[in-house]
């Protein structure tokens, strides 16, 4: 055959190939790199008047109507970042503090560019503060956050320590695992969203290798609370590594092998299961691994 018409084939094959749709679990066809975020050195300034206009709003979420809250809420938003500094010192630990509606607007106005602002920030003496802002670097999985996470790990405070370390996890950090398994064994319910929503950056063949070691010869509880981490530390390819727990005489233990082997098949945890279900669900998933 000419080598023209070779070429003509290969060159028709290759196209026929790329129009095909991609299979389910396919890594994407693009190389795109996340657009890298830039940042800032100083929160933005503010002008006197718009200072003043600051206090200003705060002071309408100590009025009972709730109607006012909102709008409050909105025109600090509007301000932007420049509010920051102002909104974190009218925090407080007190019974009787604004922080929620202070917190929602923070939520609006810290992005991942001003990681280092609030790293700044995380050494504040009001708990509150610092679990709100270490729970914000959490989120952001930002590898030079790692250092400051590390740190924050050591916190007094119970639950800021646990997101620092649940942060640290999310960016491999080994010796995050243990008080994050420590944490999530008496306070999952509070815990699970955001452990769904950062874990899986850090999903690796490594990191799921760390939880089935760290529960291989461990007491039946930390069985069931390491299976849960597995959901998204662990990749499919590691289905393999739960599937003993799937014959688990433990209920709890088979009911989370099974979530985790949906989890990891792209399907959504059961949380509560039937026994009979669990047992079922248990064949079902021991058959296909």
């Amino acid at each position: 055959m000419p080598s023209s018409n070779k070429a003509f084939i290969l060159l028709a094959h290759g196209l026929l190939l790329a129009a095909l749709p991609a299979q389910k679990g396919d890594a994407p066809a693009t190389t795109d790199k996340p657009a890298k975020v830039e940042k800032v050195a100083e929160w933005p300034t503010l002008a006197d008047t718009d200072k003043d206009r600051v206090r200003a709003l705060i002071g309408q979420f100590r009025k009972p109507d709730a109607a006012l809250h909102d709008p409050a809420k909105k025109a600090l938003t509007e301000l932007g970042a420049g509010a920051v500094p102002i909104l974190l010192l009218e925090t407080s630990d007190r019974p009787d503090n604004l922080n929620r509606p202070i917190f929602d607007v923070l939520d609006n106005v810290i992005g991942p560019q001003h990681a280092a602002l609030v790293a700044r920030e995380i050494k504040k003496p009001r708990v509150e503060v610092r679990r709100y802002l270490t729970i914000r670097m959490c989120r952001f999985v930002d590898p030079e956050l790692l250092p400051v996470l590390q740190a924050t790990m050591k916190d007094k405070d119970e639950s800021t320590a646990f997101h620092a370390a649940l942060g640290a996890l999310a960016l491999k950090d080994k010796g995050a695992l243990a008080p994050v398994m420590a944490y999530t064994k008496s306070h999952w319910q509070e815990v699970q969203a955001i452990i769904t929503e950062v874990l899986p950056a850090a999903r690796s063949l490594d990191t799921g290798t760390w939880v089935f070691e760290a529960i291989g010869k461990a007491p039946v509880p930390d069985q069931a609370n390491g299976l849960r981490l597995a959901r998204y530390l662990a990749t499919k390819d590691q289905a393999g590594s739960v599937r003993p727990y799937l014959d688990a005489t433990d209920h709890t233990v088979k009911k989370e092998a099974v979530n985790a082997m949906r989890v990891l098949h792209d399907e959504a945890p059961i949380e509560n299961m039937p026994v009979f279900q669990v047992i079922e669900m248990a064949k079902a998933w021991a058959k296909k691994v």
